[in-house]
């Protein structure tokens, strides 16, 4: 007996030996079935839930999924792109998931909210006392986020909507830049021009150059003052800036909105015409733009975001922009419009509707310059504009690719406690990495 205990515990134990990798491989869970998908989610709950996240395969399927490889606890809120689901025998469902592009692992997927693109920017605003209109786009227009975030009038208790008008303030510039050089292309004046052919009274204008004006590096500043009363006419509005400007031999780089102004009035003497009739006819007409307006030709049935700033834990504080001010920005930012308005115009700066894509080049100077023409060019193939004004709190921002493909357009009425900078480069990698669905 004893001898045959010892073959039968000797054949279990063999048995055993030989059975110990197939025994545990039967001890895993069995995926069951996968599909393929695509949509957005953020993590949920994970402050009770705490979900396990596997980086090689869905929980317990395979060795390198028994323990866990990091916490849902520190994922909690984080915006994530679904791309699989599995199926397992124990009845549960794992999603294979990407953050920003990085392709990361498995999560039990009802540690997921379906959360859009939308949902998400209008988080991450909101978490910055951002108010006013977003447009994120990563196939040109098609599927762009239109976010709108906060009041247009607290007091009216109207909130910003898709037509909410917003001043463009800088943005405004490279507008004028491009009517310089539709000019130019037509052989009505040359960016080589001297300014002292168009204004002579202006100190050094025989050394300033009309590319210079385009570039900032005129020499020329002037601070952003606000006149006394309103100025109701273009030459009115000319005439405080040439008063006020000051030049130097300097032509290194000085952002000042005087060269703009110079440049608008350059263009109304070339053509005799003024610059609101300009604008109509070179930019608003051909791109059919439907939200575009001068500062004092506002429609009563628009709806104008008001100026507000957060303080002392406080949103919507008043602080508006001074029509005397708005007055004095000929051709540098007297302009109010959408983001979907100015995007418009960014694309028809290439696409003939504007300018010829090689006209855009020459505008931008062939990218020889961090900033020229109205925008800044970046290596990467990354422009940027920023844009706001004294003493009222809008702050807008385009950040994007050169061809328009891809991009964020923010228009605050309530600048963000965040920088603006900061927030759209956050905004730009969310268009990036994510669609809309």
């Amino acid at each position: 007996m004893k001898k045959l205990w010892f073959i039968l515990g000797g054949l279990c134990v063999a048995g055993g030996l030989l059975s110990t990798q197939p025994a545990e491989a039967k001890s895993y869970l069995t995926i069951t079935s996968t599909q393929n998908t695509s949509y957005n989610a953020r993590f949920n709950n994970q402050g009770t839930r705490n979900d396990g996240i596997y980086y090689y395969a869905p929980y317990y399927t395979q060795r390198s999924a028994k323990t866990r490889d990091a916490s849902g606890k520190d994922w909690q809120h984080r915006f994530v792109k679904v791309t699989k689901v599995a199926k397992l025998s124990n009845g549960s469902s794992f999603a294979q998931f990407s953050w920003y592009g990085k392709a990361i692992g498995w999560v039990d997927q009802a540690a997921l909210q379906k959360y859009s693109r939308s949902q998400n920017a209008a988080a991450l605003l909101k978490k910055s006392h951002f108010q006013g209109n977003a447009m994120l786009f990563n196939n040109y227009a098609t599927g762009a986020s239109h976010v709108s975030v906060g009041s247009a009038d607290a007091t009216a208790k109207l909130a910003n909507t898709n037509t909410t008008l917003f001043p463009l303030a800088s943005l405004q510039k490279v507008m004028t830049g491009a009517i310089i050089e539709q000019l130019a292309a037509s052989k009505k004046l040359s960016l080589n021009d001297k300014l002292s052919r168009y204004y002579p009274s202006v100190t050094n204008s025989k050394n300033i150059t009309l590319r210079q004006l385009l570039n900032h590096r005129s020499g020329i500043d002037m601070d952003e003052t606000t006149p006394s009363t309103v100025l109701n006419t273009q030459s009115a509005e000319l005439n405080y800036t040439l008063a006020q400007l000051k030049v130097s031999g300097d032509t290194s780089f000085t952002y000042t909105n005087a060269n703009y102004t110079l440049l608008a009035a350059v263009a109304s003497k070339v053509t005799g015409q003024n610059y609101d009739t300009l604008i109509q006819n070179r930019i608003i007409k051909p791109l059919k733009l439907t939200h575009t307006y001068a500062w004092n030709k506002l429609p009563s049935t628009s709806t104008v975001a008001n100026g507000y700033r957060y303080s002392n834990g406080q949103d919507n504080v008043a602080q508006n922009v001074s029509q005397k001010l708005m007055s004095s920005l000929l051709g540098a930012g007297n302009y109010y419009a959408t983001p979907s308005d100015y995007y418009t115009i960014q694309k028809g700066l290439r696409n003939g509707k504007i300018l010829t894509k090689s006209q855009y080049y020459d505008l931008a100077n062939d990218y020889k310059l961090s900033y020229a023409g109205g925008l800044y060019h970046y290596s990467g193939g990354i422009k940027r504009v920023r844009g706001a004004l004294s003493g009222a709190g809008y702050n807008n921002i385009l950040y994007g690719s050169e061809g328009n493909k891809t991009g964020v357009i923010l228009f605050a009425n309530q600048s963000p406690t965040r920088s603006i900078d900061s927030l759209a480069k956050t905004l730009y990698d969310l268009a990036r990495y994510y669609n809309e669905n």
